[in-house]
């Protein structure tokens, strides 16, 4: 039998209330599914602060980890062939952390909405909060265009110039922010980047827009079969 490629799920912190009795750290399942249906082994990788506080916005978080956090963090990191930064209304700093330690082993990684976010802090820079919540839409049949550049590996997989993608996020990434760090591979309407990639790297992607909402998309299950394809050559 084939061995199938790990990839770690990086949980995301959930915000709690006076009504919660318990702190979440949460994995989104249908990106579980993406993974398995495309043949992978997924696992979540958790933070290891020594606290049950964490960051509540998508907004930099400040925290520093000690260096016994970071070691015990990137140890996770050597279970998996492959990672997955989600999205989320929170993101916290060991995502950072992790995306960094990622980018250096030269391993696979895709970034979604806030994960996006998460590869540019880990690059060293960042996106910004669009007040006019222009591509906040949480509505699960809502649909924008966005325009994919040729010689791209995205627009390869998908061998499109136009896709119909949902939008579910209030920080935005203006052409400036991205273009110094990594390859733009598509923009919506109004001009804002909707992907990027790293081409020196082994196969990083930052995508804003959910592809796990998009299931019955054919191109979703390429872009996962790629990625998990190259994650299992990577070991």
């Amino acid at each position: 039998m084939n061995k199938k490629p790990i990839i770690g799920i990086i949980g995301k912190s959930q915000g709690t209330t006076e009504y919660d009795l318990w702190h979440r750290n949460d994995v989104v399942d249908e990106i579980r599914y993406l993974v398995v249906k495309n043949g992978g082994i997924a696992i979540s990788l958790l933070p290891t602060e020594k606290t049950l506080e964490f960051n509540d916005n998508d907004i930099k978080d400040e925290k520093e980890l000690s260096a016994e956090e970071l070691v015990d963090l990137y140890k996770q990191l050597e279970l998996c062939d492959g990672f997955i930064l989600q999205g989320g209304l929170y993101s916290c700093n060991y995502e950072i952390e992790m995306a960094k330690k990622i980018l250096e082993l030269n391993k696979p990684l895709i970034g979604i909405c806030a994960g996006f976010n998460n590869i540019l802090r880990a690059l060293g820079t960042d996106v910004i909060l669009d007040e006019t919540r222009s591509h906040d839409y949480y509505d699960n049949n809502y649909r924008h265009s966005i325009d994919i550049k040729r010689d791209t590996l995205l627009y390869n997989l998908i061998g499109k110039d136009k896709l119909e993608v949902n939008s579910i996020h209030s920080m935005v990434a203006p052409k400036e922010v991205v273009e110094p760090f990594a390859t733009i591979s598509s923009f919506s309407e109004d001009g804002l980047v909707e992907s990027f990639e790293l081409h020196n790297k082994n196969f990083v992607m930052g995508i804003k827009w959910h592809p796990e909402l998009l299931l019955e998309e054919e191109y979703v299950d390429k872009l996962f079969e790629e990625f998990i394809h190259i994650a299992k050559a990577s070991y």
